[in-house]
């Protein structure tokens, strides 16, 4: 770690040396081996793209009279997305640094819209509790009351989300899909309760609205969750997802052009000169939006769908080994690329420690267990046989007694270094007991989450803030 600016600059020749030192420490993505948190479309794409970010590196595309051609880009990438999700319906929207931003002001917009339309003081957002955490951020940071509706896997009570709908609700919330499971929210019935009630409805398709696009093109049938639904107003959709643009790239899109007015911040008076943004952040990098438009407009309709035929391929292939796997189930029948499995047994943690140990990073699901996997390009035939097979070893090796008794330890290890992030004396002697109680359940990953379910969700919040501060300067 270097804490002080060095007085004379590094050369290229050591800095490369430093990047070598700290890539060692990540995964080794480029061997297909992360399911989620990169999407590559492969070499040829990815050099003509990265070329693009570094030729508008400087450039700035906060002012639009400053950089027009950031400007002309970034309009032809909101049209481009706006015609591909619902072709000929006139959308409005913006370029954002991604989901977060794009789910921010969507709620920005509806609180403020709300208020000034209908005259809301106490704003209140019905979503299920599949919807990704952005949105429990956001709320937080807006001070609009999430109204959480429970979604047992796929089990959608509508009923009950009528009956959690009054005078302070602003806005519905669906998922296409909902990133657990991989499977599409009902969205077309959200939208005759939105449309019932005069309410506003976003549809979160960050991770999947690029993607199932083009799984309609192909004449895959999916589930309507567009603007082809009257009650969808806004939509969210990222672009360095399965657009394979560079990381920092998603577009919000809306049905109605006042609504995207009340996502602007404008202050006319700064003596500093007049201030105006269209999105949260300020600077907005040049290369991001020249990247995104050249992977749009260089990998093109053909490209994705040879991309999205090609990975639906790979899923196909993980699924069928699934479900002729007598050890292994699915979770969720997915409508895209995500996939949610499990062991029968209840040994799911245990089997996704054994892969992180040969190589592979997988994402985990709770109540109930699973492990997840985000399939895309980069995945091919050979590494998702190469993945099955290391499925097959880790299975054999679970179920082996030797891996109890080893494992064991690893366990209890483990729990003592969580137990003294715990800032209560009291708590630690409680969890310290359950864990005899259960004999240090063995898995790395288990244990975590054993001590997380003996917790209240405030504690446990404060427990996972404390071990990420760590993490950090």
């Amino acid at each position: 770690m270097i804490k002080v600016i060095p007085k004379k600059g590094y050369s290229e020749k050591e800095l490369d040396d430093f990047f070598d030192s700290f890539k060692n420490q990540d995964i080794s993505w480029k061997s297909g081996k992360a399911f989620g948190a990169v999407y590559y479309p492969g070499d040829e794409y990815a050099q003509i793209i990265s070329k693009a970010y570094v030729r508008f590196l400087n450039e700035n595309a906060f002012d639009p009279q400053l950089f027009k051609s950031l400007l002309a880009m970034e309009n032809d990438i909101v049209s481009q997305v706006a015609n591909l999700i619902s072709p000929e319906i006139k959308l409005h929207g913006n370029l954002t640094s991604g989901g977060t931003e794009s789910i921010f002001l969507a709620l920005l917009s509806a609180r403020d819209w709300s208020k000034k339309n209908r005259q809301i003081e106490n704003p209140e957002v019905i979503l299920p509790s599949t919807a990704h955490p952005a949105f429990l951020k956001a709320l937080r940071f807006l001070n609009v009351k999430a109204v959480i509706i429970h979604v047992d896997v796929l089990k959608w009570d509508l009923n009950s989300v009528e009956n959690e709908i009054n005078e302070n609700t602003i806005m519905l919330v669906g998922s296409a899909p909902a990133y657990p499971y991989g499977v599409i929210d009902p969205i077309s019935n959200l939208s005759e309760l939105a449309v019932k009630h005069n309410l506003l409805l976003h549809v979160d398709a960050c991770i999947g609205g690029f993607f199932l696009s083009y799984l309609k093109k192909m004449g895959t049938i999916v589930p309507e969750f567009n603007f082809n639904l009257p009650g969808v107003t806004s939509l969210s959709v990222d672009l360095h997802k399965y657009a394979y643009a560079p990381k920092g790239s998603s577009v919000l899109l809306y049905r109605n052009p006042e609504q995207r007015l009340s996502q602007y911040s404008v202050y006319s008076s700064w003596q500093g000169g007049i201030y105006a943004s269209t999105t949260f952040m300020g600077t907005k990098p040049g290369g991001v939006v020249a990247s995104t438009w050249t992977a749009l407009n260089h990998i093109g309709d053909d490209g994705y769908l040879d991309l999205t035929k090609s990975t639906m391929s790979s899923v196909k292939k993980v699924i069928n080994y699934i479900e002729s796997n007598i050890h292994l189930e699915l979770i969720a029948n997915p409508d895209m690329s995500l996939i949610a499995f499990k062991v029968k047994d209840n040994s799911t943690y245990e089997l996704a420690d054994l892969l992180n140990d040969k190589g592979w990073y997988l994402g985990r699901l709770q109540n109930p267990e699973g492990i997840h996997l985000v399939v895309s390009a980069i995945h091919s035939e050979s590494i998702v046989k190469s993945f099955t097979n290391d499925i097959d070893d880790s299975l054999a090796e679970l179920f082996s007694t030797n891996f109890r008794s080893s494992i064991q330890h690893l366990g209890d290890n483990l729990l003592k270094r969580m137990l003294n992030l715990l800032p209560y004396n009291q708590l630690k002697t409680t969890l310290a007991k359950q864990a005899k109680k259960s004999n240090g359940k063995p898995s790395k990953k288990r244990i975590i989450y054993d001590v997380k379910n003996q917790l209240s969700e405030s504690e446990s919040n404060n427990l996972f803030r404390t071990i990420m501060d760590r993490f950090y300067s």
